[in-house]
């Protein structure tokens, strides 16, 4: 997970940088501060829509990855989140990889295949198995 820091890093650099683009295309700005910050405030809007956008995408991955859809009923909860995050983190790592391409990623298995180099069988059964460990890690967290 990304620091807050780091977040506001990028979008600082961000910011000066679509700042820069539009005076290179000619704008003149009268009142410099209050131009910055409004493309400062939209640059942060973005990243929230962005980082809601990867949420819903990763609790629907979740769903798919365990065929229950109360573990990806995580809406704002940072702590399932976390959970979800750290379950992904205990699955093994050739299983994890195939489990983010498949279902992040959104690839094909046998794309997924081709990514892992292996046979889209291997690649069936690394995601039966990484599915099946996620969904135990997750509950296992959940019990904890």
């Amino acid at each position: 997970m990304r620091s807050v820091v780091s977040t506001a890093e990028d979008l600082t650099q961000e910011t000066f940088l679509a700042a820069v683009a539009e005076m290179k295309k000619g704008k003149t700005v009268a009142s410099p501060i209050p131009w910055i910050l409004g493309i400062a405030k939209h640059k942060l809007l973005d990243h929230y829509r962005r980082r809601k956008r990867e949420e819903t995408r990763v609790a629907g991955s979740i769903e798919d990855w365990t065929g229950d859809e109360q573990l990806a009923d995580w809406g704002s909860e940072d702590r399932s989140r976390e959970r979800a995050l750290a379950a992904l983190g205990a699955v093994p790592e050739a299983q994890r990889a195939a489990l983010v391409l498949r279902y992040l990623e959104g690839m094909s298995v046998p794309e997924v295949a081709r990514a892992l180099r292996k046979s889209v069988r291997a690649s069936e059964s690394l995601l039966a198995r990484g599915k099946e460990n996620f969904r135990r890690s997750y509950l296992e967290a959940d019990s904890g």
